[in-house]
């Protein structure tokens, strides 16, 4: 494959620098200071024998001329797996009891720890991925860093700078030759490049990297055999999902015709299908370089009130402000629902459940709606290739950095993506016509029914910092296609993973207070019990809070990211 070659030549790269270094290197290839004659050597002034005349100490081997010891993680030296060593990291411990029988010799962790010759020392104090948590902060505050920090740098207080500035991680910059294959990869991918370091360029975490084609995990999925039991056709714009869902209600009396979860309408994007039609969404998004918040459009009114409409003729599961991802999932498996908004894993999950009493149960992917047929969904569930989330830096207490870059650097080389992504081949996964596929012990196990979850006990490969391209490898032929139909153009209006200055920090951090505001006053504008003839005065009390500094901080950091 491509990236093989690719980084063969890095590494090739980095062995002949290697070798160069070998050859040019240390102060050894000087002729030594000693090897001058020696001041002792001038005639004595006085007729007595000169000291000179003892051999002079200077004619002793030079300690510079001794070979210094081989630095063992220099390119041309080192290779996995490395002399056993062990890392601490903030990750909580493994219940070695849950792991199935199946797994058992192939295991993700074990794998790695004989492939790099590192064992990890679990210390808890595990970060969410989107936010710095309790846990995290509070052993900060004690003094005490594991050498591998996972946490999510960006949404760090101050960002990747401050963890910087304040010692508790380092920057990688100065180590670049201990980590060739993230290297490699960085330099052969500008966006990647872009999208992980901070504006001045410091590398500062071995990044968790999506692929950006298919960041979409969460859409719509609707009842075919709904449709055809009404006799209609799959819905493409907002009018027909409206007429659609009337007739789900209407002619087979379903309790919840469009179900989905309410953090949704806020998170990731998620909901942004269903603004589509206005084109908009919440919170921020960028049209062409710049940033709009999307409840001050027009259409972000509109949206909510057509929200508001299907709300009140029972068209939205009448449990929207209680329902969680499971009870979604359950809606939609039992008959009860007839459009869900949920991630692919529960709608795989729809699929999979016994329909025993129900044979003619099938679903299919809907797009995002739009205004007028034929229009391109723009708007639609994205989360940035890079978010920050589940990435690993190095802490100011490591001990030993050169052999702790190697060892995350092994998630960036051609054996370690391998195995971060798929596993064991010839055991989780096999490669066909060049390109790898799992096996049933990952797609089919009665042991493990959850295809995700067995994929989880053989690879990493959306839990670790990682190049990750294959999140959806382990996914059935008609879950993928149904997952294809989440895509949309989103890619150019999502809001990018910038990094703030420390001056930036009070005014984005206003942030807070104005998104917990907003999600009330639309939530609740939904469900009826406000008005949206109160848009104005909505707005308006979010800028006298603080939206435009948080606007205007928000365009800064962009720009700087887009000159990156």
């Amino acid at each position: 494959m491509k990236i093989r070659k690719l980084i063969a030549c890095f590494m090739a790269i980095a062995l002949l620098a290697g070798c160069l270094t070998g050859c040019t290197g240390g102060n050894t290839s000087k002729p030594a200071e000693s090897s001058k004659p020696a001041e002792s050597s001038k005639p004595a002034e006085s007729s007595k024998p000169a000291e000179s005349s003892k051999p002079a100490e200077s004619s002793k081997p030079a300690e510079s001329s001794k070979p210094e010891p081989a630095d063992p993680y220099a390119a041309g030296n080192f290779s996995y797996p490395m002399d056993k060593i062990t890392f601490t990291i903030n990750q909580e411990d493994i219940d070695r009891t849950t792991i199935p029988e199946w797994v058992k010799g192939h295991y993700f962790w074990d794998v790695l720890e004989e492939k790099t010759g590192v064992t990890l020392e679990r210390i808890g104090s595990e970060s969410n991925p989107q936010e710095t948590s309790e846990a995290f902060s509070l052993m900060l505050v004690s003094g005490v860093y594991p050498d591998l920090m996972q946490f999510n740098a960006v949404s760090f207080k101050g960002g990747p700078g401050a963890a910087i500035s304040e010692g508790y991680i380092i920057a990688l910059n100065p180590y670049e030759q201990y980590f060739p294959a993230l290297s490699g990869w960085l330099a052969e991918d500008e966006m990647a490049n872009k999208a992980v370091r901070m504006d001045d360029g410091t590398l500062y975490c071995f990044p968790n990297y999506g692929d950006p084609t298919t960041s979409s995990n969460t859409g719509f999925s609707i009842r075919t055999d709904y449709l055809e039991r009404v006799g209609m056709e799959a819905p493409e714009t907002i009018e027909e999902w409206y007429n659609v869902l009337k007739a789900f209600k209407e002619q087979l009396g379903l309790s919840s015709p469009l179900t989905f979860e309410c953090r949704w309408l806020y998170l990731e994007y998620a909901a942004a299908g269903l603004s589509n039609p206005w084109h908009t969404c919440y919170p921020f998004y960028i049209d062409d370089t710049t940033v709009k918040f999307g409840p001050s459009d027009p259409g972000y009114k509109e949206f909510v009130t057509e929200m508001a409409k299907w709300y009140a003729e029972g068209l939205i599961d009448p449990d929207l402000a209680s329902v969680d991802k499971k009870t979604v999932e359950s809606k939609m498996s039992s008959g009860d629902a007839g459009i869900a908004l949920q991630q692919v894993r529960n709608t795989q999950n729809c699929i999979k459940a016994d329909h025993s009493d129900d044979p003619t149960y099938k679903l299919q992917g809907l797009r995002s709606p739009v205004m007028n047929k034929g229009d391109e969904p723009e708007f639609g569930h994205y989360t940035n290739a890079f978010s920050g989330g589940i990435s690993i830096s190095i802490s100011t207490q490591c001990k030993n950095i050169p052999a702790a870059c190697r060892f995350l650097d092994y998630g960036y080389t051609e054996e370690g993506s391998m195995l971060l992504a798929y596993g064991t081949e010839g055991f989780s996964y096999n490669i066909v016509d060049g390109v790898p596929v799992f096996t049933e012990l990952v797609t089919n196990n009665p042991e493990t029914p959850d295809a995700q979850a067995a994929r989880y006990y053989v690879g990493q490969f959306a839990n670790y910092a990682v190049h990750n391209t294959s999140n959806r490898a382990h996914m059935g032929a008609e879950v993928v296609e149904i997952a294809q139909s989440f895509d949309t153009l989103m890619a150019k209006h999502a809001y990018p993973t910038v990094t703030y200055t420390e001056d930036e920090i009070d005014a984005v951090s206003a942030w807070t207070d104005l998104d917990t505001m907003s999600r009330e006053y639309i939530t609740n504008c939904i469900l009826g019990n406000n008005s949206v003839d109160d848009w104005d005065a909505f707005l308006a009390q979010l800028e006298a809070n603080g939206l435009q500094g948080v606007l205007d901080v928000r365009q800064a950091a962009a720009t700087r990211y887009y000159n990156r």
